[in-house]
């Protein structure tokens, strides 16, 4: 039996796919902690996961509140910069804080986040295998593949190597902060400096998005898995709902996600697209115990925090920001979208659901009730969308994700060799 140490972030589309994996870890005889700050500690063990806790002078209870209250009114760039500093802050807390609490609780493997680059050198300082789980879509450098932060197009034109050559450059300044938080820490341990890409395991990465959503990689490392979402479809959501408020008519479900959503007008535009389509809208504000605001237009659903999944199961449509977690839910139940992307990767999950058929999207700062309500107009209005979104689910549903994810974990640690990635005719669910 391994203790195995799952290293990540506090937000919540990053620590959720954790704690489903651990749990499934748990399930196989495996010791599995979740390490992250303390704000998280309830809905680890809420997973019933164990919850190794580290940052508390850095990141006191309420920290990440305080956190999301601001970035939920940030967009674009500014919103970038603010995620990218909490990271470099979280890299520089890891540096003096996740030796100890490894070490100190016996952890012997590391299911490192891939945007959590001390995970990685801890793993290297102490010799323990690790391998990465991409919460995100891919971050991975390939010249053929628009970075995540852009709206482009899949394109395979010199041209567009070159322009996504010159994003990526874009990119890295942008990650600069969490380089140079971490590469001291490095060099000082006797590792060598690296960029992002260079801290990822070599053994195995995991991707939770299905392959069917992506852009086709044609450089993907042969130790990249796309094994699917690390969530659970089939079980219940104990959030409680006024159910018996829901009339029959087709559901459209709406939320800003738990990082971007403390802008009131864009709710507010929500409900007014909504006005005169055959619909009824449910309007999640994704922060518990908000104060819910009123005199919303055509007198929609409107609550702090939702059933996710249950309502996802009788929509016709999502609308969002393109947040993993909430799109993982929207694919995984086979409904199409219309995608409000603010910042970080939303712009390239807007990109692959348009270039895959599955929704429409319409940036934050072009957001107009009337702009969305042709988008919903056009996805609610053409079966192919939800045609495309059950394809995409069929994806989903046909293979065992967190078992699939598990046993590449298992395989990693046991043989402490790259788990290399399946041929078509040997991937599962083929």
């Amino acid at each position: 039996m391994s203790h195995i140490g799952l290293v990540t972030p506090p937000y919540t589309g990053h620590v959720a796919p954790m704690v489903t994996l651990g749990r499934e870890l748990q399930r196989r005889g495996h010791r599995a902690s979740v390490i992250s700050t303390p704000d998280v500690r309830e809905e680890v063990l809420r997973g019933e996961v164990e919850f190794i806790s580290v940052g508390a002078e850095d990141f006191p209870p309420g920290a990440l509140k305080a956190f999301t209250d601001k970035q939920g009114k940030l967009t674009g760039t500014r919103a970038i910069r603010f995620i990218i500093k909490d990271m470099a802050k979280i890299a520089m807390m890891h540096s003096r804080e996740l030796p100890d609490a490894v070490t100190r609780n016996g952890v012997d493997a590391l299911v490192v986040d891939q945007i959590q680059p001390i995970g990685a050198a801890v793993a290297l300082r102490y010799d323990l295998p690790y391998v990465n789980i991409c919460s995100l879509l891919p971050l991975n450098t390939e010249l053929g593949i628009p970075p995540w932060t852009m709206y482009w197009p899949y394109e395979e034109t010199n041209q567009a190597r070159v322009k996504n050559k010159i994003a990526y450059r874009v990119r890295y300044m942008l990650e600069m902060p969490i380089t140079k938080a971490a590469n001291p820490t490095r060099v000082k341990w006797g590792l060598p400096a690296v960029t992002a890409d260079g801290s990822f395991s070599d053994l195995a990465q995991i991707v939770q998005i299905p392959e069917a959503f992506d852009f086709p990689r044609k450089e993907a490392p042969e130790v990249m898995h796309y094994t699917g979402p690390l969530h659970e479809y089939d079980g219940t959501d104990s959030v409680p709902f006024p159910w018996d408020e829901l009339d029959g008519r087709p559901l459209i479900y709406a939320t800003m996600g738990t990082l971007v959503n403390r802008k009131e007008s864009v709710f507010r535009a929500f409900a007014e697209a909504c006005v005169g389509i055959n619909a009824q809208l449910v309007i999640s504000l994704g922060n518990r115990g908000a104060k819910i605001p009123t005199g919303f237009a055509g007198n929609p659903i409107v609550v702090d925090y939702a059933p996710q999944l249950e309502l996802l199961k009788r929509a016709s449509l999502y609308i969002g920001p393109g947040g993993m977690n909430s799109l993982m839910h929207s694919l995984g139940s086979g409904v199409p979208m219309v995608l409000i992307p603010v910042t970080f990767d939303n712009p390239g999950v807007a990109a692959r659901a348009k270039y895959h058929g599955v929704g429409e999207y319409l940036p934050v700062n072009k957001l107009t009730a009337a702009r969305l309500r042709t988008k919903i107009e056009t996805v609610l209005g053409n079966p192919a969308y939800r045609d495309n979104a059950a394809r995409i689910q069929d994806a989903i549903r046909g293979v065992d994700a967190v078992g699939r994810a598990a046993d590449i974990v298992e395989q990693a640690f046991r043989t402490r060799r790259p788990v290399l990635r399946p041929t078509p005719d040997e991937a599962p669910g083929q």
